[in-house]
């Protein structure tokens, strides 16, 4: 190993005293991490940039009118969208869009169409219509805008469903509202006045059937009961009660549609506020205790969170509230939850204080007191959400399905009513019949009697069960003043609770493993191109030198230049990007060994191949690119990829970076580390082995390409 140990010392004395060779070697130790590091800042926070990106609204929607309720989708569309800043909304006609979509001014274009609020209102109506919303997309101007302008859809896609699900409450709440004015405006007193009179005629009747004397008393008696029935104003009854039925399916059938729209996200909102508040302790823990009055990004940030968790707190608290308003009656376990949620409120406020009080220094105990109160809060938040799940939510949905069901009876009851309208008339009717006949008048009309009798007590429950206040009065409290809240209720959209494990903070430091294991490997092929694998003038170092010495004296070479770009690389990571990694020295550790196995890997494959060696290592790098699962999951790659993944060492490298930037798991890094030691395995064995096998073929095949005077 002596003459090995010899080349290496001459490598590195011929550097540097020579210049020019110096300033090569420069260029060769810092030109792989302006690669890394280029990619790595471009691709630093892209999704926090969307707001630069142009998109087309088209709103040709004219609003609408349905029973009294102003209904106008278009408006509210356009006023949320120009709230939001996550994308550069333009408000243009459709010509417009549609010459700047294809033009490439505009990435995507949203047309709201005309008729869109009226459609909305269709679903209390026999002609529905599904209301749609016009997207086009330019897929020409770049591959991920697309991707991006499809959560575009789901905004607006989200403003129409809020505005939908308040518009059918509004549009119920005002059917219930012709149910209760019915009511109001003489129905139950019709109800009363004939329940009234069929009782008297019951009581008739019974005085009729056990005294019985005269066929001149039977014909005045069943005149008057016929005068009674036709005087109870039944065709006004049959039309009102026609009315409600109409008005009390139509609403039934939208609370139908609506109920299913009514999902519990209080406990999501709880468990993402628990989460928030467990992430804000950390950064809140990571906060310097002496700002010296110097206003501090962290601190606002923090600030910034806990108001928003407290907004968050006092709309669950409203929601509850709404929910206790609109139900018939108020649910204990509801209060309770509002009792708490109020005194997480008062909390949220006080670590509020603190934590502004942090902006002119503050000592260590007092970061650590706001620390565990926000760890305290998180915990307290999570039992809180468990409660809901588990106590409330099933309590409500309970409650909701009772409601509806209490509007289904009383549907049927008043077509009951009215189908019994039509007996009523007949059986007045047959009274005059069977007086006009004269054939056994006592007997018929005595049978007669008994068969009123029992139709009229039928009826008389069915009108006292209608009549029941505690229907009208849900009714009524379902209508009226509740309206707009149980709109509010019912529209709050499902949210998804994102639970992060091993969270990244941006996109950059999500690709630094992937780029800086590319730019590790291109180092390796920058080296081999530059640098000569063969060793000259042998004769300098000693007779007899043996190609394996050649071998290992010039690999000490590349290893060192090598190590030395994984270093550059590593370090301008972690502290001239500063992207996220939990165990810094871990991912050096990393690249140090990537580059070491990169480097006897390719080194080996040009030593024993020489230029096609070179190409080989140049094959390796294309096919990484794809199959080491460092961008695109490797689940959704081509069959091709996923079966060479485990094996590729990139796929080792990423995957130990990743433990470093994101957090360990087991073991799983010093096994990724171990799987990528196998290459320099490999690579010794096709540099001490294989070389012999090929020597002869190989420089064969380098003669005859000098001789065409190109290669």
């Amino acid at each position: 190993m002596k003459n090995s140990a010899k080349i290496f010392k001459r490598d590195i004395k011929n550097i540097f005293t020579n210049s020019m060779a110096i300033i090569l070697a420069v260029g060769i130790a810092i030109l792989p991490s302006l690669y890394a590091w280029f990619n790595i800042f471009a691709n630093w926070d892209p999704y926090g940039s969307t707001g630069n990106m142009q998109v087309a609204v088209v709103i040709e929607d004219e609003g609408y009118k349905f029973r009294d309720i102003e209904i106008d989708v278009g408006s509210e569309i356009e006023s949320n969208l120009k709230a939001n800043d996550a994308i550069d909304w333009q408000f243009v006609s459709k010509d417009e869009a549609m010459k700047g979509i294809e033009s490439g001014k505009y990435y995507a274009g949203i047309e709201i169409p005309k008729g869109f609020s009226k459609s909305l209102t269709s679903i209390v109506t026999d002609d529905f219509k599904q209301p749609q919303i016009t997207y086009y997309a330019n897929e020409k101007k770049n591959a991920i805008a697309t991707k991006i302008t499809d959560k575009v859809v789901q905004t607006v896609q989200q403003e129409v469903n809020e505005s939908f699900v308040t518009t059918v409450i509004n549009i119920v709440s005002s059917l219930i509202d012709v149910v209760a004015e019915a009511t109001e405006n003489g129905a139950l007193e019709t109800f009363d006045d004939l329940e009234k009179k069929i009782n008297s005629a019951v009581a008739t009747i019974d005085s009729i059937q056990k005294t019985v004397d005269g066929f001149g008393s039977i014909i005045e008696l069943s005149n008057t009961l016929n005068d009674a029935v036709k005087n109870s104003n039944l065709d006004k009854l049959g039309k009102d009660s026609k009315d409600l039925i109409n008005n009390t399916e139509d609403m039934v059938v939208a609370l139908q549609k609506s109920i299913n729209s009514i999902t519990s996200s209080v406990d999501k909102s709880l468990a993402k506020i628990s989460t928030g508040a467990n992430d804000t302790a950390d950064i809140i823990a990571g906060i310097s205790t002496s700002v010296e009055g110097k206003t501090s990004e962290p601190i606002e940030k923090a600030v910034t969170r806990l108001q928003n968790y407290k907004a968050q707190l006092e709309a669950i608290r409203d929601t509850l509230e709404s929910i206790q308003t609109f139900l018939p009656e108020r649910l204990p376990v509801i209060d309770n939850l509002i009792k708490k949620i109020n005194s997480k409120i008062t909390t949220l406020d006080s670590i509020l204080t603190d934590v502004s009080k942090l902006k002119d220094g503050a000592a260590k105990s007092e970061v650590d007191k706001i620390v565990n109160d926000l760890k305290t809060l998180s915990g307290d938040l999570n039992s809180m959400q468990s409660d809901y799940k588990n106590s409330v939510q099933p309590v409500v949905d309970k409650t909701l399905a009772t409601l509806l069901d209490v509007l289904r009876v009383t549907g049927s009851l008043i077509s009951d009513l009215n189908g019994d309208m039509k007996t009523i008339k007949k059986l007045s009717g047959s009274v005059n019949g069977v007086i006009e006949s004269g054939d056994d008048l006592v007997k018929l009309i005595d049978k007669l009697l008994g068969d009123i009798k029992t139709e009229l007590k039928s009826l008389a429950n069915k009108i006292d069960k209608f009549g029941d206040s505690e229907i009208f009065n849900t009714l009524r409290n379902t209508a009226g003043t509740n309206s707009e809240q149980l709109g509010e209720f019912i529209a709050c959209p499902v949210k998804v609770n994102t639970n992060k494990i091993y969270g990244i903070e941006n996109y950059g430091s999500a690709m630094a493993p992937f780029y800086s294991t590319l730019a590790i490997w291109v180092g390796a092929m920058i080296l081999v191109a530059v640098v000569k694998v063969a060793v000259k003038k042998k004769k300098e170092i000693g007779k007899n030198v043996r190609i394996y010495q050649t071998y290992f004296g010039r690999m000490a070479t590349f290893l060192m230049f090598s190590l030395i770009q994984a270093l550059i690389i590593c370090a301008g990571d972690l502290y001239f990007l500063k992207i996220q990694c939990y165990h810094p020295m871990k991912f050096i550790l990393a690249g140090l060994v990537a580059a070491a196995a990169f480097t006897v890997f390719v080194y080996s494959l040009a030593f024993t191949f020489g230029d096609i060696g070179k190409s080989i290592g140049i094959i390796f790098l294309v096919v990484q690119i794809g199959g080491s699962g460092g961008t695109f999951p490797i689940d959704v790659t081509p069959k091709f990829f996923q079966t060479l993944n485990p094996y590729l060492p990139f796929t080792f490298v990423v995957n130990a970076m990743r433990e470093c930037v994101c957090g360990t798991y087991a073991n799983d890094y010093w096994i990724d580390l171990l799987k990528l030691s196998a290459y320099i395995g490999v690579g010794l064995i096709i540099g001490l082995g294989v070389k012999f096998l090929v020597k002869k073929p190989i420089r064969f095949f380098e003669k005859r390409v000098e001789k065409s005077g190109l290669f």
